[in-house]
């Protein structure tokens, strides 16, 4: 196992922030990074080479300002192309780990996170954040403790979660707590934040009640550069938008997203309450507080339960990932595309990445992204109904069609070929109208040919 490697890299402004591990040792630094472009060479025999086989030399820019600008002058110029790989993030990493990545798993500090929060009439909203935090757990893999913060007394003695290691910190007010937690949070110093639905409720809320309750932009500690990120998406299928937060230097890998996005060998699930989903994976549910109505009844009577039953919401996701490992899969996956953790969570970003690492061991410059296309694109194949009553009537579903098209017909980009032929459709295929005669190629039905 190699103790260097990345754990986090991101730009602001002129210079790229990094945070990973030197010799098993944590370290942070600031880099005012000089990237590297390729642009049309008019020697014929170059070492590097464009995707179509073009001669390309490297060009070296004094920063990633004067980079894009350069982009941005000759983007026009005829004859004169340019080259190379604009995520200069994924840029400084191909050049300080390129190849295979080697890693540790056992030094990168997960961290799992659980708060409780008082409430009212319906759920506690982080954007408002206006609902008193009554306990915080938080485990990581490099110590395995719980460590809990509460205002209440708790008998460690007395805890339903004897064997494990629990440390209890009582606080005398909210602010108290929050503070005390924070000075742990930097002292643990994670990499990874994991938790149930972490990413749109615990962290959100965090930052937004730290804010309230302590001040002073004390929620800036969270992350190790004292900087966060708000933005606004959109929930599925809603009009209506959520804030994300990102505390730059920590990845916050909701173990929600994770399970949906990985563990696709459970199917699709009625319910995505992790007391639905512990019991599906683990056979095991949340603590049960059938003797209460609700959360905040059990904090008032039965305080000592109240924290177990925080505690336990911890130690399912971490038991949970002692038996899927998704937490180590997200990992695997970002070092072999050379992204940050969360980048695996969506498609693009990590194929763009591989692709581009696979390229540049070839010393091939990969092209620039060209504008996206505005307009409207044909849509699909309609057959028109047969209007009337059927018998054996049967419909299919095909797994996979897309890239099994694309395979049938050899589709890619460097193996079209521009004579399309004319008044080839759908409805003249099935009719035999259209014939291929051109031998070793594929002809798709919307008359596109494929070498």
């Amino acid at each position: 196992m190699n103790n260097t490697f990345y754990t986090n890299a991101f730009r602001h402004g002129k210079v790229i922030k990094y945070t990973g591990y030197e010799n098993g040792k944590k370290v942070s630094f600031t880099i005012p990074f000089k990237p590297t472009l390729h642009v049309t060479s008019k020697k014929a025999n170059t070492k590097w080479k464009s995707l179509d086989g073009k001669s390309v030399d490297p060009m070296i820019f004094s920063s990633m300002k004067d980079a894009s600008e350069f982009i941005k002058k000759y983007k026009d110029v005829d004859n004169f192309g340019v080259y190379g790989n604009t995520n200069y993030v994924a840029q400084y990493i191909n050049e300080q780990f390129p190849g295979n990545i080697h890693w540790n798993r056992n030094i990168i500090n997960v961290t799992s996170i659980d708060i409780e929060v008082k409430y009212g009439e319906g759920f506690p909203d982080p954007a408002l954040a206006d609902q008193e935090v009554t306990a915080i757990t938080m485990k990581n893999n490099i110590d395995d403790v719980y460590y809990t913060f509460g205002c209440g007394d708790y008998d460690i003695e007395k805890s339903l979660m004897e064997k494990y290691e629990v440390r209890y910190i009582k606080c005398q007010t909210e602010r108290e707590l929050l503070h005390k937690f924070l000075v742990h949070w930097g002292i643990s110093s994670p990499d990874i934040i994991t938790g149930w639905n972490v990413e749109f409720f615990d962290i959100p809320y965090l930052v937004n009640r730290i804010a309230k309750v302590n001040g002073g932009n004390k929620e800036k500690m969270l992350s190790p550069w004292r900087m966060i990120d708000k933005r606004e998406i959109q929930q599925p299928f809603s009009t209506q938008t959520r804030d994300k937060y990102e505390l730059k230097g920590v990845t916050i890998l909701d173990y929600l997203a994770v399970f949906k996005k990985f563990a696709f060998t459970y199917g699709p699930q009625e319910s995505y309450k992790l007391d639905h989903i512990a019991n599906v994976v683990l056979g095991e549910k949340k603590l049960d507080f059938g003797e209460a109505s609700n959360l905040n009844e059990l904090y008032k009577n039965d305080y000592q339960k109240f924290i177990d039953y925080n505690i336990k919401d911890v130690e399912l996701i971490d038991r949970m990932e002692d038996k899927l490992g998704l937490i180590t899969l997200s990992l695997t996956m970002a070092y072999k595309g050379g992204v940050n953790y969360d980048a695996v969570l969506g498609t693009v970003a990590i194929w763009d990445s591989l692709i581009y690492r696979h390229l540049y061991e070839k010393d091939i410059a990969i092209p620039q992204n060209k504008d996206s296309f505005k307009g409207a694109y044909a849509g699909g194949y309609v057959k028109e109904p047969q209007i009337g009553m059927h018998d054996w009537v049967c419909s299919f579903d095909l797994n996979s069609l897309y890239p099994s098209i694309i395979m049938q017909y050899n589709m890619s980009p460097e193996t079209i070929l521009l004579n399309d032929e004319k008044d080839v459709n759908v409805k003249s295929v099935l009719n035999n109208e259209v014939k291929n005669t051109e031998y070793y190629t594929a002809l798709a039905v919307n008359g596109v040919r494929f070498d």
